[in-house]
């Protein structure tokens, strides 16, 4: 915030800071360097050149160059460069006769004779160099501000495209939610109400700490121990159900709902009815550096493509490219044991 309240104070202090060298140049160079004592027809003349000098260099860059250059018409903008020099040896030419300038420093620096009266090349030599430098300047800063207005229109998208995937997985997240109590209240109706209870305390967590961009781990953690109670209620006896979280987490920022998805897709994928069923959760943690483990029981039978499809997984590994680019490493696949695994390692920011 600070940075950017100075920022148009430094750029002018430049700008002023590069205006004065030149003065100082164009005005005391000659005098001291050489020790001489040169006519005041002199000093007036350097300060019209260099009054000249500032008028044609802005005017280049703030106009000419953004109605020429800028906009793929370089005739109009060569013409003005022809004109502008053409002006600047002809004020020259003005000056020097009317006030007699050139003899009067030929005498003062020991010259016999002045080469060309009629042409100025140093009044050239300026001209050809601030027209250089503000069409250079002028095209950078264009640039420049195409550069941040096309990093900007990213940024939206990605944003957009970010609140369109988590308003996906809330919905997704609810259906099974729901879907789950739904059947709890055919069997158990106490815990249902229990189950209602968690559900409700879930919402709060998505309604109140999922508006901004991060949550905290704790949070996090948090609302996906409720979870993993609310599909216990409805587990039978078949489904073993192991975590291994740990119970002091250093609480950094995390992207929510983040980590929800992988859980329940192993609920989805790796629950039978019949067979004997296994969900395993790991979470370590070493400082930012965070390690999400899922593994469940893979049924060959009902999945084609091992838990690869759904809305929650696909969204978190487009998530994951967004928020975290080349800040994390996502792999899954069947086991040894035969199980199918999801590990995730990301780096949070503090």
């Amino acid at each position: 915030m600070t940075t950017n309240f100075f920022k148009p104070y430094m750029f002018t202090g430049l700008h002023i800071l590069a205006w004065l060298l030149l003065g100082f140049i164009m005005l005391f160079y000659i005098p001291i360097t050489w020790n001489v004592i040169l006519p005041s027809v002199f000093w007036l003349w350097q300060i019209i050149v260099l009054v000249l000098l500032i008028i044609i260099f802005y005017s280049n860059a703030k106009i000419i160059v953004p109605k020429t250059i800028i906009k793929d018409e370089l005739s109009p903008f060569l013409f003005w460069a022809f004109l502008t020099i053409f002006a600047m040896q002809l004020i020259a030419y003005f000056y020097t006769s009317q006030t007699d300038l050139h003899t009067k420093v030929r005498l003062v620096l020991g010259f016999k004779k002045y080469r060309n009266p009629y042409f100025d090349n140093y009044v050239l030599m300026l001209t050809l160099l601030v027209l250089g430098i503000s069409t250079s300047w002028a095209m950078l800063h264009h640039w420049q501000k195409a550069a941040q207005h096309k990093q900007k229109l990213e940024q939206d998208k990605t944003m957009a495209e970010l609140a369109m995937l988590k308003a996906q997985i809330n919905p997704h997240f609810f259906f099974n939610s729901l879907n789950s109590i739904y059947s709890l209240t055919y069997t158990n109706i106490e815990d249902s109400r229990g189950a209602l209870h968690t559900l409700s305390r879930m919402m709060r967590y998505l309604l109140y700490s999922t508006e901004g961009e991060r949550t905290t781990v704790l949070k996090e953690v948090e609302f996906m121990k409720d979870f993993i109670a609310l599909m216990k209620l409805r587990a039978n006896s078949k489904l073993t159900i192991t975590t291994d979280i740990p119970e002091k987490l250093n609480d950094y920022p995390i992207v929510p709902m983040l980590l929800l998805p992988l859980v329940e897709n192993a609920f989805k994928h790796g629950v039978n009815a019949t067979d004997k069923s296994e969900i395993h959760i790991k979470l370590r943690q070493e400082e930012t550096n965070l390690e999400f483990e899922v593994e469940n029981t893979f049924f060959e039978k009902t999945n084609t493509t091992p838990n690869e499809g759904g809305i929650g997984l696909t969204n978190t590994k487009r998530r994951l490219h967004l928020i975290y680019p080349n800040k994390h490493i996502m792999t899954s696949g069947i086991a040894p044991n035969g199980n199918y695994i999801v590990n995730l390692k990301i780096t949070l920011e503090q």
